[in-house]
């Protein structure tokens, strides 16, 4: 009988060795790259659409938030005239102006000295102005926004175009340019009753003259003391009693009533939310501003809608290899949710490339879009419900 070699023997059997081997290790890998994280709950959900009790007494009012949805609105289309919520464009203008530095400086001239007795004989907001007194462009804009100084207004306007009929027809094609179809100025400090916007357009000029970090000072600014003009307070009843409001321009003539375009910030549910307002043809000044007041209390009551719970679990995940399949589960810290404003709200995902973890460990992360919001909600961490180790043979 015929001896086996031992070499060849040895040969055979390491090879068998090494294909049974890649056999128990194969289903492991594939596993693990084919078996992914499968959620278990919807990535796609309907959203309510709650009806909040808005009540005004202004001709014309809306609320939105900022980057988001209409909350409010009654008349926003009506055009009427706005008053000095027209500074609101020249002073995005200015700021916008390469040639007006807010330090540089400006002469008064004997037109401007004239054009302001007659404003005071009117009863109207002015600040001191003399034939030769020399303004900072900042002084001239703090007069602007916060005492609402008309004579400031034509001052500026003269600075920046060479005369305020070239700002005026300035004013009206920025306008059109940010789709304001239902505005007409006609000067740049609302006096004149023929000049006309409408609500939903003010906050069309709002949203863009917010993102202006001077612009949201001036605004923002209770009381403000000045070189030329000493100290100037903030017509907007608003800023400082009320919670959260940031601004922006009150107004007030014979024929457009009170008015006010505001802003209030403020945190709902870890979120930072931003509501832009207006009211206009209020019946009168000083009551106005606890009608906001409402509106804004109104606003910030928006019910907000548990997408998922705190600790729920999220996503499951099977791993293959000796044995049994292994089922991991992994969990949010903290809930999801958005807003009751209709629509849906989407689940966003993002994993951490991670083959091993402790429990409690953050694997991922996730958060909630809705229909007409901007923003998505903050980022939520998921967590490791199980410890997980890959085993030495994953790693080949």
């Amino acid at each position: 009988m015929r001896r086996a070699n031992p070499r060849k023997l040895l040969r055979t059997v390491i090879l068998a060795a090494l294909v049974l081997g890649a056999a128990m290790i194969l289903p492991h890998r594939l596993a693990w790259h084919l078996n992914g994280r499968r959620l278990v709950v919807p990535s796609s959900v309907s959203l309510p659409k709650a009806a909040l009790p808005f009540v005004t007494e202004a001709g014309s009012a809306q609320v939105e938030v900022a980057g988001g949805p209409v909350l409010y609105a009654h008349n926003p289309n009506i055009e009427r005239p706005i008053a000095s919520t027209t500074k609101i464009m020249t002073a995005y203008l200015v700021l916008h102006t390469p040639s007006m530095p807010l330090q540089r400086v400006v002469t008064i001239t004997p037109v401007e000295v004239d054009n302001d007795r007659r404003g005071v004989l009117k009863a109207d907001s002015e600040v001191p102005l003399a034939v030769g007194q020399r303004v900072t462009v900042n002084d001239l804009l703090w007069a602007l926004m916060l005492p609402s100084a008309d004579d400031s207004a034509w001052v500026l306007a003269r600075t920046v175009s060479g005369n305020p009929n070239t700002f005026v027809s300035l004013m009206n094609r920025t306008a059109q340019k940010l789709d304001m179809r239902r505005t007409h100025y006609v000067d740049p400090d609302g006096v004149n009753h023929a000049g006309y916007s409408t609500a939903r357009d003010l906050l069309k000029l709002t949203a863009v003259a917010m993102q202006d970090p001077e612009f949201r000072h001036l605004v923002g600014t209770a009381q403000h003391t000045t070189t030329s003009f000493g100290t100037l307070v903030n017509l907007n009843q608003l800023l400082g009693n009320y919670p959260g409001a940031i601004g922006v321009k009150t107004g007030w003539t014979p024929w457009a009533g009170s008015c006010l375009v505001f802003a209030d910030q403020r945190k709902l549910y870890h979120r930072s939310i931003t509501l832009y307002g207006v009211v206009l043809g209020e019946p009168s000044f000083n009551p106005m501003f606890s009608d906001v007041k409402r509106l804004l209390n109104t606003a910030f009551s928006l019910p907000y809608h548990t997408v998922v719970k705190a600790k729920s679990v999220v996503a499951r995940q099977t791993i293959g290899g000796f044995g049994a399949p292994k089922v991991l589960t992994f969990s949010v810290k903290s809930s999801l949710g958005a807003f009751a404003t209709g629509g849906h709200a989407d689940i966003q995902w993002q994993w951490l490339s991670k083959t091993s973890w402790t429990k409690g460990e953050v694997v991922g992360m996730c958060r909630v879009t809705q229909t007409g919001w901007k923003n998505a909600g903050p980022w939520v961490p998921i967590l490791a419900d199980q410890n997980y180790k890959v085993p030495w043979w994953g790693s080949f």
